[in-house]
């Protein structure tokens, strides 16, 4: 949704009119602001790094188990090794690694992420309950300098915060199949998702199109 700011009646209200004035605002004082709910347990994307993760982890340890067996004894005893328990090892160490990260990710709850976008850039603040092992969970310090009192009377942790400069921006990806635009600092490496709910994408994506054309 967009909010503007008026200076005249110095304050923010939901669309490009300030109702106090009636005065249109410039596109400068203009932001779009939305948030999306996420549940990192049956996150996706969550699970697919940490699969990756561990399956790379787990082939660097038989390649370096055998390669130094290799090294310091034969090739023969290598393959000995490879016949015997330690591909069961291994696999039984990536099983242990999976649960822990079901119990990470199950700890972690649920997160409110905030987008903004303003002539400046995009930005993302991720916000969770104020409970110390939701920190914990995601290998953080549960900074209670970071908990915030909301509107509702509610108390909410700032978890992290991103943000991405238009003129760093490389390229853009809109993929409204998915509801979400990639936003690449480096082309096609590590890009700052912007999740939107479905009704959201066409204005996010004129405002984002705005000051990256061409890009």
């Amino acid at each position: 949704m967009i909010y503007s700011y008026c200076k005249r009646c110095k304050m923010e209200s939901p669309g490009d009119t300030c109702p106090g004035c009636g005065k249109r605002s410039t596109a400068a004082a203009q932001r779009d602001v939305w948030s999306i709910a996420n549940v990192p347990l049956s996150d996706g994307r969550a699970w697919r790094g940490a699969l990756y993760t561990l399956l790379g982890v787990s082939v660097l340890l038989l390649a370096v188990i055998l390669g130094l067996e290799a090294l310091l004894r034969d090739a023969a005893a290598a393959m000995r090794l490879l016949q015997g328990a330690l591909p069961r090892l291994i696999a039984a160490l990536a099983a242990i690694g999976l649960a822990l990260v079901f119990l990470f990710l199950a700890l972690q709850g649920r997160e409110v992420n905030v987008y903004v976008l303003d002539p400046q850039g995009a930005h993302l603040q991720t916000w969770h309950g104020p409970q110390k092992w939701k920190s914990w969970a995601r290998l953080q310090s549960a900074d209670p300098g970071k908990n915030v009192l909301q509107q509702d009377g509610s108390v909410m942790h700032l978890s992290q915060e991103r943000h991405m400069m238009w003129r760093d921006v490389q390229s853009v990806q809109y993929k409204p199949a998915r509801a979400a635009i990639f936003v690449y600092h480096t082309p096609h490496c590590a890009p700052m998702i912007l999740k939107l709910p479905a009704e959201e994408f066409d204005l996010a994506a004129a405002y984002v199109g705005k000051y990256c054309k061409g890009k």
